[in-house]
């Protein structure tokens, strides 16, 4: 019996062993599906890929249950959060009140394809500038026949908003003629496009730029490379400001004969004649550099900021094409007719941002013209006045509801206390309604015409001109005053001139996608695209900072991607 006793006690204390197992076993897989959403979470939102590498040794280390998660959890986990994403987005673009601005970037990859990526650019309603990424997609690719324009269409179709599209930005030589026409014919079904579709297909400034750099570059190719064997090993730098820095630098080195000791001697240096060139290159693409450096290293860029600093490249250009020196006018002949074509089809769009900005209006236009010395400044002045004149008339057509002209003093009180002392009168109906007819045509000769809110934003004087100036705060106060000019505020701001910015729109050779994202699934690619751009900037900043080294993450990415 004491035996039966022992045994039945020892089973108790399996059996009771046995179910805390199962609990600990509970939790852990709990644990273990909160940590795979968690960092679901986190791959959707920064910049960081839960996979072999310093953020993953740093989370296990901290926490031995991400040991247990698996990729494979990650990546369905962040497919489920994106179609709920997705869903909440899709709602916010349908209901948007405004006009929504696409651009189209194209990267490469190390497969026998490229990726797409197509972003919508707008501005909310609490005035805050978004950059959507859409769809992020292989095109062209072995196993599908999607080319980019039915890539962009399909794009629209299942976003719904053809009927809020304005314009699309592309990289030169991206999309052929045909295929922009076929996205544009699909928008007018749905839409009337302004000024007739003139301003609906643009090209990216930053390409632009490159491929200006790259016909003054090609003239001293040679002389780039000496320089490069002679300053850094041999090794190319595939940045364009970095290569124009490096030439700069060289010529210092030059005036100082620094490469006149007995270690140069054995090395091809550039003769005179072509230190000569180099800085002739340099003068030539100085207003280049500090125009690309003011717009493309600028946060959260909107197109007002462009047209004053492609204009101080233009007068250069300008000037140097009637260069005494022969070298330099060719290729200032060259980079300026480039420019020209681009500028053609560009400027309307680039000066109704301009006169929105309240430090500019059309006293800008003005300014310029006296500075430059247009020959065609006052038609310059015109073009853009009767332009904008223009664009107002159709939004007060299309929004008569925001209409605000500026009445003149006379009310209708006043004429309601005119017509009371006439009641008090002994005057004849025919005696009153004539005199009632004659004060009212002498009331329209004096009255001075209603202002239109155009007319009064025009009239106000411009604000000084500050360098930390917020135009989307400034009009996210002036709306209430201006609710058409706001609305055409809202629709050309956030046009993407450039579809790069930073680093990337100074790359010489074609981009490329991060390896570690190019050897991934496209539908998790996609995902993980769409997310990071959906999510506000406060909310990553919550995100990181609850990690605890949330400013290292990007750090360890570009490392990670560097030693890939």
């Amino acid at each position: 019996m004491e035996a039966d006793h022992e045994n039945h006690q020892t089973n108790d204390v399996e059996s009771d062993a046995d179910s805390e197992n199962s609990v600990n076993d509970y939790d852990y897989d709990f644990e273990q599906i909160n940590s795979s959403r968690y960092l679901a979470v986190v791959t959707c939102s920064l910049n960081v890929l839960p996979r072999k590498g310093l953020f993953m040794r740093m989370l296990r280390s901290s926490d031995p249950v991400f040991k247990r998660v698996s990729f494979a959890s990650v990546q369905d986990d962040c497919l489920n959060l994106y179609k709920r994403m997705k869903e909440n987005a899709k709602e916010v673009l349908r209901n948007f009140d405004g006009q929504i601005s696409l651009s189209v970037d194209i990267l490469r990859t190390r497969k026998p394809y490229e990726y797409m990526c197509l972003k919508a650019h707008f501005i909310d309603e609490d005035w805050n500038l978004r950059n959507w990424v859409l769809n992020f997609r292989p095109i062209n690719a072995p196993w599908q026949d999607d080319c980019l324009v039915e890539a962009i269409l399909k794009a629209l179709k299942d976003w719904e908003i053809g009927n809020k599209i304005a314009n699309i930005t592309f990289i030169t030589g991206s999309v052929e003629n045909e295929g922009i026409d076929e996205v544009k014919n699909y928008v007018q079904e749905m839409k009337k496009l302004q000024f007739d579709g003139q301003l609906f297909c643009l090209y990216c400034c930053a390409d632009i730029f490159k491929r200006m750099v790259e016909d003054a570059f090609e003239v001293i190719s040679w002389t780039i490379r000496a320089i490069d064997k002679l300053m850094y090993f041999g090794k190319p730098s595939f940045l364009w400001d970095s290569v124009y820095e490096r030439l700069k630098i060289a010529l210092e080195c030059e005036a100082e004969e620094e490469f006149g000791g007995e270690e140069y001697d054995d090395w091809d240096k550039p003769s005179a004649d072509e230190w000569k060139e180099v800085e002739g290159i340099c003068k030539l693409l100085e207003s280049l550099y500090n125009a690309a450096k003011a717009v493309f290293e600028t946060k959260d860029s909107t197109a007002n900021i462009y047209l004053q600093n492609l204009r101080e490249v233009r007068a250069s250009l300008t000037k140097e094409a009637n260069s005494s020196d022969s070298f330099i006018r060719a290729i200032a002949v060259k980079l300026l007719e480039r420019f020209e074509e681009y500028w053609k089809n560009t400027f309307l769009l680039l000066a109704i941002a301009t006169v929105m900005d309240p430090r500019c209006k059309i006293t800008y236009f003005e300014f310029s013209s006296s500075k430059y010395g247009d020959n065609d400044g006052n038609t310059e002045v015109s073009t853009v006045l009767m332009a904008i004149r223009s664009l107002y008339d159709d939004y007060s057509i299309q929004f008569p509801e925001n209409e605000n002209p500026v009445s003149n003093p006379t009310s209708s009180d006043s004429e309601g206390e005119s017509s009371r002392q006439v009641k008090r009168g002994c005057l004849s109906p025919d005696d009153s309604s004539n005199r009632l007819q004659d004060y009212q045509q002498f009331i329209e000769s004096t009255n001075q015409p209603l202002k239109s809110e155009l007319d009064m934003y025009l009239e106000e004087p411009v604000l000084p001109w500050t360098q930390d100036f917020n135009i989307l705060t400034w009009w996210r106060a002036a709306s209430p005053r201006y609710p058409i000019l706001s609305r055409i505020a809202r629709d050309y701001l956030p046009v993407p001139v450039s579809i790069v910015t930073s680093t990337d729109a100074f790359f010489s050779i074609d981009r490329e996608i991060s390896p570690r994202y190019g050897s991934l699934k496209p539908d998790f690619n996609n995902a993980v695209m769409c997310t990071r751009s959906w999510y506000p900037a406060e909310l990553k900043s919550i995100i990181g900072c609850a990690l605890g080294f949330g400013e290292m993450l990007e750090d360890m990415e570009l490392l990670e991607d560097a030693f890939f």
